[in-house]
């Protein structure tokens, strides 16, 4: 089993899927469809695991979070997960907490160096280099 994501108009849902083969073919079984990657991003969450287990079966969910949380995830994506997370970090910070929005999920291998090559892809997107060490926003 494992994760797959389609892509319809701007946003991406992912599917747990299964690969089975029929006929001497290889066929993609679309077992469940696990949310937007918004939602998902961090993993799946543990109620949502258990209906999914008691349709599908036993399911072995630390794997496919990890697969899930290896999926790179767009700009407009963070800056939703970011947008949903922000009343949870908020309140947290409230009650004075200091591991507020960090979760008890570890970090994944690549993890920053990935969201640092997303930040600086978008960034070139909205600003040009007009001197050394100065930019212009682009018009679109």
């Amino acid at each position: 089993m494992y994760v797959k994501l389609k892509k319809i108009g701007s946003k991406r849902y992912a599917y747990l899927v299964e690969g089975r083969r029929e006929n001497g073919r290889v066929r993609q079984k679309t077992l469940a469809y696990l949310g937007p990657m918004v939602k998902v991003a961090m993993g799946v969450p543990d109620d949502f695991a258990r209906k999914v287990d008691s349709r599908v079966g036993n399911v072995d969910w630390a794997k496919i979070n990890m697969h899930i949380r290896k999926i790179p995830i767009e700009f407009e994506e963070l800056l939703e997960i970011r947008r949903n997370a922000l009343p949870i970090v908020l309140a947290a910070r409230q009650n004075r907490s200091q591991d507020a929005g960090r979760g008890s999920r570890p970090r994944v291998e690549g993890e920053l160096a990935a969201l640092t090559i997303i930040a600086k892809r978008r960034f070139n997107e909205m600003f040009k280099l007009v001197g050394e060490r100065t930019y212009r926003m682009r018009m679109r």
